[in-house]
């Protein structure tokens, strides 16, 4: 039996990884480390080190996504390497951070210091702060600054523990041979913003896509069972995705917040609350007006789990729609539609008079 590399990258949370979602990963040779610390519950200090890059990999393995390069415009001048500097926000709430460069005099990665019992927290809250940092040298630079890759120190070895980064997607293509590909107009608009959804690093706005899809599964049903009628066609449209207790927790959600949710339906309602917190930003409660804070890493991951999890679901039930009308020929090519051989492909152009241009 060939014995296990040590260096394979194996994810530690979720359980089940669901692209678009935070995950962390380890090599499998550090997995007893961090049971181990986890389980010993001993209040250290943590150094985490962000990598930061002016967009976050989306697809590939998480071994491939983690070698790949960063690219940000921030420097250290050679005399200043490591730079450490505060962020102050009155009294004796300040955090001090390392900015270290690389050999070429780019910014490498910025350390932050972390006091936890549990490596799991250790790196949520590192998070937040080093957001804020982002957010003020956005803000005078207006430079575009996201958090690539979080990776928490070993306090024993020095070496990197464990990872944190969006889960990417693994899966891979191969076309060919192939004519064409049908386009199916009722669902074309939904379907761009599916794409918006996959290719956005942001959880807060992948979670406003999956819920504008599923309010969009809801009005084109409600079409295509009139169609049905219409037509006369017996079958009925796909109802509701149903969802397990398991799939949830596999996402990443609490056992807590499952409690009743047995439909798309059920777990849109109850993340009702988190999308209006988001898509307004401030509401008003019953202790007066309130915001989210998107710097915050607990904020953060939560919106990280619901994004992927909406965007999954409304997908889901969209697909299962645009199938059945597919299978029932509604919403198709239909009479006085030609077929575009590849013989005549000159004729089958993008032409600025079809669209009012010149």
């Amino acid at each position: 039996m060939d014995t296990p590399d040590p260096t394979t990258l194996v994810g530690i949370f979720p359980y089940n990884p669901t692209p678009g979602a935070l995950g962390a990963f380890a090599k499998l040779g550090n997995v007893e480390e961090i049971k181990k610390l986890q389980e010993e519950r001993t209040l250290r200090r943590w150094e985490v080190r962000a990598y930061i890059s002016d967009h976050v990999p989306l697809a590939g393995m998480p071994s491939e996504v983690s070698a790949r390069p960063y690219h940000n415009l921030l420097q250290v001048k050679p005399s200043e390497n490591p730079l450490w500097i505060y962020l102050h926000a009155g009294g004796r709430s300040a955090v001090y951070y390392g900015l270290f460069n690389d050999s070429k005099g780019r910014l490498d990665y910025i350390t932050v210091t972390v006091e936890s019992r549990l490596p799991s927290n250790a790196i949520l809250l590192a998070r937040g702060p080093i957001n804020a940092l982002l957010d003020v040298f956005s803000r005078n630079f207006s430079l575009p600054l996201v958090i690539q890759r979080l990776d928490l120190m070993s306090p024993t070895s020095g070496e990197v523990l464990l990872s944190e980064s969006l889960i990417p997607q693994p899966t891979r293509v191969e076309l060919g041979p192939l004519g064409g590909i049908e386009q199916q107009t009722w669902f074309s608009p939904y379907e761009a913003v599916y794409r918006e959804g996959l290719v956005t690093s942001s959880p807060f706005y992948k979670l406003v896509c999956g819920w504008k899809i599923y309010e969009g599964f809801g009005r084109l049903r409600g079409r295509v069972r009139r169609e049905c009628r219409k037509r006369n066609i017996s079958a009925k449209p796909p109802t509701d995705p149903t969802i397990t207790k398991q799939e949830l927790l596999d996402f990443g959600f609490n056992p807590d917040f499952i409690a009743g949710i047995a439909s798309a339906k059920d777990l849109f309602e109850k993340l009702r609350e988190t999308r209006d917190a988001i898509s307004h930003f401030l509401i008003k409660t019953p202790q007066g007006e309130s915001h989210v804070y998107l710097a915050d890493g607990a904020q953060l991951r939560h919106y990280s789990t619901s994004g992927a999890a909406m965007l999954y679901y409304s997908h889901k039930a969209l697909e299962a729609l645009r199938i059945f009308c597919s299978q029932n020929g509604i919403g198709t090519m239909g009479r006085g539609s030609i077929l575009p051989l590849v013989q005549n492909r000159e004729q089958f152009i993008v032409r600025a008079s079809e669209h009012g241009l010149e």
